[in-house]
């Protein structure tokens, strides 16, 4: 059973998102070389919410022999992955794969995912992120003190600015890096690489 905000990205809205997501991925590879620097050169990496792939590209560029994955609710958007010939997956946070729910990659992470999970269903979403994970979890959001709604196109309940590396803490998970991602390549992200214990 989804939620209110996974149906919503199924829809057109998601689509819509899908055709006006178009970063340059390139200028995102020095982040993702830094982080994988710090996570001790994972060889398995699942982002779930990947969209259509961005910032899989950058692991696939960075290194080929990389385990990476992806998973997503939106079936535009992992066709589109699919075309690039990217490795993705139709599944919830809350349904992952069988295979992948337990320790399956040494890194798990998200980009501008967690910000669109609702209050009463984030710290399951972020135990499933953490269950998939054997031993990094990084997380690039939107970040504020506490939690804050925040207007999303015209739309309620679809968007929170949180502390998630203080909620991940909360959660067990012990803080390697924190700071703010490239203004040129990420809008206005925090990121936070964490680390089971």
């Amino acid at each position: 059973m989804l939620t209110a905000q996974e149906s919503f990205w199924k829809t057109d809205f998601g689509n819509s998102y899908t055709e006006r997501n178009n970063p340059n991925w390139k200028k995102r590879v020095p982040f993702f070389l830094d982080m994988l620097h710090l996570a001790k050169s994972p060889r398995s990496i699942l982002e779930v919410g990947c969209n259509k792939g961005v910032n899989l590209k950058c692991i696939r560029a960075i290194d080929p022999m990389i385990a990476a994955w992806g998973c997503d609710v939106n079936q535009q958007a992992l066709q589109q992955a699919s075309d690039a010939g990217l490795s993705v997956a139709e599944c919830s946070v809350f349904d992952l794969k069988k295979e992948w729910k337990h320790g399956g990659f040494d890194l798990t992470m998200t980009v501008g995912m967690l910000i669109h999970i609702g209050p009463k269903d984030l710290e399951r979403a972020m135990r499933s992120i953490i269950g998939a994970s054997k031993r990094y979890v990084l997380a690039v959001e939107y970040a504020d003190e506490t939690e804050v709604e925040v207007n999303y196109r015209g739309h309620s309940e679809r968007l929170w600015r949180r502390p998630f590396g203080k909620l991940y803490e909360a959660l067990g998970l012990k803080m390697v890096a924190q700071g703010e991602a490239p203004g040129d390549a990420f809008d206005r992200c925090a990121f936070w690489l964490m680390e089971r214990k």
